[in-house]
């Protein structure tokens, strides 16, 4: 695994995004930032693009968000709002649901 270094701090503001959770892939190539109606993509490689959005259809805030941490499916992530659990996956610059999953009486 080769890991890149630099003394440069980016400052990017996604005034629009309203995020309540952030989880970085484990390849730091790219970041998602959760929203309400959306999740925001950001390729961490070119930080200050515009980033891509995935839609929602929730009415609750995303309490977290994480990516798998095994390299061969990093393109996956679930992330949590209420009691549920929704999988994504990220593949080629396009994102998409992969699954829900529902089983928790209280808030995960």
């Amino acid at each position: 695994m080769a890991a890149r270094w630099s003394s440069e701090n980016v400052v990017v503001e996604f005034r629009d995004a309203q995020a309540t959770a952030m989880s970085v892939d484990c390849l730091g190539s790219h970041a998602v930032l959760s929203g309400r109606r959306f999740l925001y993509m950001v390729n961490l490689e070119a930080p200050s693009e515009q980033p891509r959005k995935i839609g929602r259809q929730s009415k609750w805030d995303v309490g977290t968000v994480q990516w798998k941490p095994h390299r061969d499916e990093a393109h996956v992530f679930a992330a949590s709002s209420n009691q549920r659990v929704d999988l994504y996956s990220w593949k080629d610059g396009c994102g998409e649901i992969h699954s829900s999953l529902q089983g928790h009486t209280r808030v995960i």
